[in-house]
């Protein structure tokens, strides 16, 4: 792109704040900026390159098909400049700028967090905001970095680095099953009270095959740690995954049941865009975070 005139590159920069905000007027204030000048830089692109980018009517604006694949290119583009612009901000190699990170948030609470805030610490050239949350964001259009997530990534959107694999337990304390006796088969748990945790279906192995078994119970909770107080003080099974039972199984508060039909390991995923480079920040984040998650036992 060498022989753009300079207005091409501040123009881009205009193009993405108002693809983003849908308007004209709030592209304008988020720029610091009047109206007419975020006009005036869109029209000098579109002459430029010869296509339209953006259609306007008198509610909002709308990228054309030739915007769309625009402004994916842009943001790979405009990435890259901004971490051109920090590799060569400082002549040390200390990681700088900010970081957004979204988990669900018992795994973030208990496993991701301690991770971040060692990572944070050791790095105070970086600033963090990490929300926690069980609801599935989109990353790309509310701008974080990297997503903590768990199972098959479907969006050809995002890229993926696996960090670590958990695994679901099906277990009751020693007193519930003196009193109710081991189950040995499947089909058993009918004859137990199940403890109920967000999750409707368990998750099986059966005959190398995977199954769902849908417990019934009179108690549920969609907490982890208030299912796992329950299956503690003797009041049923549950099914949790490891991150929660794993001192008390070690201990011997809780015994694992049907360990022969422990369901495989789910993977968990450090999950990022992949319209942008991964960034040197991202990619040691990642790393750390597939180091320390390997030994959960130290963090």
């Amino acid at each position: 792109m060498s022989g753009y005139p300079l207005q091409i590159w501040a123009g881009i920069d205009v193009f993405l704040a108002v693809a983003e905000a849908g308007s004209f007027t709030r592209a304008a204030n988020q720029l610091g900026v009047s109206v007419s000048f975020v006009s005036r830089q869109l029209s000098m692109l579109e002459e430029h390159l010869g296509t339209r980018l953006l259609s306007r009517t008198t509610r909002r604006v709308d990228l054309t098909e030739a915007g769309a694949r625009f402004e994916t290119n842009c943001r790979r583009l405009i990435a890259d400049r901004d971490e051109a612009l920090r590799d060569v901000s400082t002549v040390s190699d200390e990681l700088r700028g900010p970081l957004r990170i979204t988990c669900s948030i018992a795994f973030g609470e208990r496993m991701v967090v301690p991770v971040l805030n060692r990572f944070v610490s050791e790095h105070p050239g970086i600033s963090v905001d990490i929300d926690l949350s069980n609801t599935v964001v989109d990353i790309v259009a509310n701008g974080f970095d990297i997503a903590i997530r768990t199972g098959h990534i479907t969006d050809n959107r995002l890229a993926s680095h696996h960090i670590t694999s958990r695994t679901l337990h099906m277990c009751a304390s020693p007193d519930y099953l003196s009193r109710r006796g081991e189950p040995e088969a499947v089909e058993d748990l009918d004859r137990h009270v199940c403890l109920l945790g967000t999750s409707r279906e368990w998750q099986l192995r059966v005959a190398n095959r995977s199954v769902s078994y849908r417990p019934q119970g009179r108690w549920r909770c969609n907490n982890g740690f208030g299912v796992l107080d329950a299956a503690e003080r003797g009041l049923g099974i549950c099914q949790l995954p490891d991150f929660y039972v794993r001192d008390a199984l070690a201990d011997g508060r809780l015994v694992e049941v049907l360990p022969t039909c422990r369901p495989d390991a789910q993977k968990v995923w450090g999950v990022y865009a992949n319209t942008t480079r991964k960034t040197r920040m991202i990619n040691i984040l990642l790393g750390e975070l597939e180091g320390h998650l390997a030994r959960p036992e130290l963090i």
